[in-house]
């Protein structure tokens, strides 16, 4: 297989390569996906998506990290996955797919797709870390950590990233580490937030799990209620809901953009 035919999306600038391997004839690797995600000499990418068959759903998403790492679950990834499926013929625009972290439901609305995750769990709140600060942490399909700030938006980037690594690779959050998360309450039903993301280590643009995870742990703290509606770093707006557990939340759905920005094919010689 020397060619690859791929289509980039991104979900509130979220962004992905999106594959459809149906087929089962992409043999990745951590090398490949990290070439392929590379900005200057690749496609350039937050991250890589696999469709492949599944049984019980209508597909499996498999999502690959820039840095050539799988993830569990990507919440935007998986607003593009079903937007992709559906540009696809791979399901309908009410489907279900498989993900490391469980299933996921969606319903595809123009550019506007609804996914229904699986519960948040793991919830711990008053984390006294090294840096002086207190977070709170959950896992929304993959791990979360947030920090209340007075004005996420007046951090400036290398302090975000600075701190956000410190606290990414704290031995409290062994073996798995977390991404992490600056959030200031703007009203009762809406956050503003930004994204430090494990395996892009870096800040991206946008995260789908850091939108429920952040809702979810500041309404344990009673500083929001559902819906939350979440500003990105991009400045796109996500929507969650969910209901309160004792150990984080259920029935939780995330509603945003997932858009197609343009198809294209990867001479993978040139990678290999």
């Amino acid at each position: 297989m020397n060619e690859l035919e791929f289509t980039k999306m991104h979900g509130a600038g979220n962004d992905f390569i999106m594959i459809d391997d149906m087929k089962r004839v992409l043999k990745e690797t951590a090398e490949l996906i990290t070439a392929l995600c590379e900005f200057h000499r690749g496609i350039g990418a937050d991250g890589i998506i696999l469709l492949r068959p599944a049984e019980g759903t209508d597909f499996t998403m498999k999502y690959f990290n820039s840095d050539g790492s799988e993830a569990e679950m990507c919440g935007n990834g998986a607003r593009c996955a079903a937007l992709f499926a559906l540009d696809r013929g791979i399901a309908d625009r009410t489907m279900t797919f498989s993900t490391g972290g469980g299933p996921v439901s969606a319903e595809v609305e123009g550019d506007r797709v609804k996914i229904g995750l699986g519960p948040v769990h793991g919830l711990r709140l008053g984390i006294d870390l090294p840096e002086s600060l207190t977070v709170g942490f959950a896992v929304s399909g993959v791990p979360h950590a947030a920090i209340m700030v007075d004005n996420a938006r007046d951090w400036e980037r290398d302090r975000f990233v600075e701190t956000a690594r410190a606290i990414r690779f704290d031995p409290i959050f062994d073996p798995a580490g977390t991404n992490v998360n600056i959030v200031t309450v703007d009203s009762p039903q809406r956050l503003i937030y930004r994204t430090y993301e494990r395996g892009v280590e870096e800040e991206t643009l946008a995260c789908g799990t850091g939108a429920l995870g952040v809702s979810v742990i500041a309404a344990h703290l009673g500083l929001v209620t559902p819906p939350v509606t979440c500003e990105t770093s991009g400045g796109d707006l996500l929507e969650t809901f969910f209901k309160l557990t004792g150990s984080g939340a259920e029935g939780c759905t995330l509603t945003g953009p997932a858009r197609i920005a343009f198809r294209g094919v990867a001479d993978l010689t040139t990678y290999l």
